[in-house]
C-alpha cells in the first residue's frame, strides 16, 4: 500500500479532532459536560468540607486541656487523613480542564496537606512496637520534647496553613460554579 500526502486545511483538522474526540466521549455534548464539571467541582467541593470538618475538630481540642499522649494520638489520626485527601487532590487535579487558576490553587493545596502531615508525622511519631516509659503508648515524636503550650503552637501553624489554602479554593469552587452555569446556559 503506497501512501500518499493530502492537504487538509487547519478547520478540516479542527473538524476531524472535534470528531475523533466526541467518538471517545469528549465534551461537545453538553450535558456530558456539565455532568464532569459537576463531579469535578462536588468532589473538590467535598474535601474542602472535610479539610474545614478536621480544622474545626481540631481546634476544638487545642482550646481544651488534654494529654499530650491524647493530643499527640489525635496528630497521628489527622495525618492518615491529611493521607487520603491528598491523593484524592493528586486524583483529581487532572480531571480540572478549564480553569488553570483552579488547578493550580488544587496543586498549592495538596503541597499544603503534604507539607502539614509531613510536618505532623514528625511531630507525632507512633510506632507500637516502640515502648518506653518516658514516651507511653508507642508515640515517639518530638512533640514529646515540646512543652503543651509549644505543642499547640505548632499544631495551630500546621492548620492554619492548609485551611488558607482550603479556604482560597472554597472561593474559586463558588466563582467556577458560576461560570459553569454561565457555560452551560450559553450551550442551550
Amino acid at each position: 500500500m503506497s501512501k500518499k500526502i493530502i492537504r487538509i486545511t487547519e478547520s478540516d483538522l479542527v473538524k476531524i479532532v472535534k470528531r475523533v474526540i466526541n467518538e471517545q466521549g469528549g465534551y461537545d455534548d453538553p450535558s456530558q459536560m456539565a455532568t464532569h464539571s459537576g463531579s469535578v467541582l462536588g468532589g473538590l467541593g467535598k474535601i474542602v468540607d472535610s479539610i474545614i470538618e478536621m480544622l474545626h475538630q481540631s481546634l476544638q481540642a487545642i482550646g481544651r486541656d488534654i494529654p499530650k499522649t491524647e493530643m499527640m494520638g489525635a496528630m497521628t489520626k489527622m495525618t492518615d487523613v491529611l493521607d487520603l485527601i491528598e491523593d484524592n487532590l493528586r486524583k483529581i487535579n487532572p480531571e480540572i480542564m478549564l480553569n488553570r487558576d483552579l488547578r493550580k490553587s488544587v496543586s498549592d493545596l495538596r503541597k499544603s496537606v503534604k507539607k502539614g502531615k509531613d510536618r505532623l508525622r514528625t511531630i507525632s511519631s507512633f510506632n507500637k512496637r516502640f515502648y518506653d516509659p518516658e514516651m507511653p503508648a508507642g508515640l515517639t515524636g518530638t512533640g514529646f520534647s515540646m512543652g503543651d503550650r509549644e505543642l499547640n503552637d505548632k499544631l495551630s501553624d500546621i492548620l492554619l496553613s492548609i485551611s488558607t489554602s482550603a479556604e482560597k479554593l472554597a472561593f474559586q469552587l463558588v466563582d467556577e460554579e458560576k461560570n459553569m452555569i454561565k457555560r452551560f446556559d450559553r450551550l442551550n
